[in-house]
């Protein structure tokens, strides 16, 4: 089976080379990997990690200015050939068999076109700080009010892709729940035991950066598709986390390797 990944990557040479080797560690008899990764011009030394690489068969590297993480994810994919289409953030990882999971489910699968499995939180020394918890069972309709499925732990046919269309470029933080819900449209995702992915927390990815900003785009997006409902939905479900002090995310200072 094969696989089409892509990697945006802006900055983040510290961690880029231990995800790049966590993508390629997944070959194997039953995982044929095409990887894209491309770099919106990082000054960093993500040039000499990239530069090592640039030879390698099943990496193309691109690196040109982009519009942010969703316009380099679309033109990864749109290049891509593979069965299955995913991407993993510059400060992500895969945990080992990973894609080879993945393509026995699918194969054995075919009616499923949309899978999410686990993952936990690492640090930046790849230390594992704690399960992500905030990830349920499949629901259309609460996915349009909760984001719970984890991006770096999802894989999507072919036809999925070629059906939603592409990320959307309105959003920064949220056009991986906007895509999801988009998706959701069509398809029903599939939740699966294994735990797939190492979710970095830095203290300087967008997710613990955003703050406000992401705030907003969640507010954006469930107004979109949930409504005046969706909303007061959407807010009862921070109150309550909010009165128990449910942290999902870690709270880390950024950690150097």
């Amino acid at each position: 089976m094969k696989f089409t990944i892509v990697t945006p990557s802006y900055q983040q040479g510290c961690y880029l080379e231990r995800t790049i080797e966590s993508v390629l560690k997944q070959c194997c008899e039953t995982v044929d990997l095409e990887y894209f990764i491309l770099d919106n011009c990082s000054t960093d030394e993500t040039i000499h990690i990239l530069k090592k690489y640039e030879n390698h068969k099943q990496i193309k590297i691109i690196r040109s200015a982009d519009l942010g993480q969703a316009d380099a994810i679309n033109r990864g994919w749109a290049l891509g050939t593979g069965d299955i289409f995913a991407w993993l953030n510059a400060d992500d990882i895969y945990l080992d068999q990973t894609l080879e999971l993945v393509a026995k489910y699918f194969r054995s699968q075919p009616h499923v076109n949309v899978i999410y499995g686990e993952a936990v939180y690492i640090d930046g020394t790849d230390t594992v700080l704690k399960p992500v918890t905030n990830i349920r069972d499949y629901s259309k309709e609460e996915l349009r009010t909760h984001d719970f499925i984890t991006q770096p732990a999802t894989f999507l046919r072919r036809e999925v892709i070629l059906k939603t269309g592409e990320l959307s470029l309105l959003y920064r933080y949220g056009f991986d729940w906007d895509y999801w819900i988009r998706v959701s449209e069509n398809y029903d995702f599939v939740r699966v035991n294994p735990i797939f992915s190492g979710y970095r927390v830095t203290g300087e990815n967008l997710t613990t950066t955003g703050k406000g900003r992401r705030f907003r785009e969640m507010i954006r997006i469930v107004w979109c598709y949930g409504g005046l409902l969706g909303l007061l939905k959407f807010g009862y479900r921070l109150m309550v986390k909010y009165a128990i002090g449910k942290l999902e995310i870690p709270i880390v200072t950024r950690s150097l390797p």
